[in-house]
């Protein structure tokens, strides 16, 4: 049973939230404490997004497809 796509989004979605609030609060205070949770929070978004991206050749067939030739 894999992850639900939804739960994937939601998560990647609130992690890019955080670390916008994070740079914000850290640009407003002049204060670099928020650069590693901020990257820690992009790291994990990517993480998050990473997962949902589909293998190549998997997606991809190279079967003559109705009218259009494959190669």
């Amino acid at each position: 049973m894999g992850p639900s796509v939804d739960l994937q989004v939601w998560g990647g979605r609130l992690c890019l939230g955080l670390v916008t609030l994070l740079v914000s609060l850290g640009y407003y205070y002049g204060n670099v404490r928020f650069v590693p949770v901020a990257v820690g929070f992009a790291i994990l978004a990517g993480v998050f997004y990473f997962g949902r991206v589909p293998s190549l050749a998997a997606s991809r067939s190279v079967a003559n497809s109705g009218r259009h030739r494959a190669l």
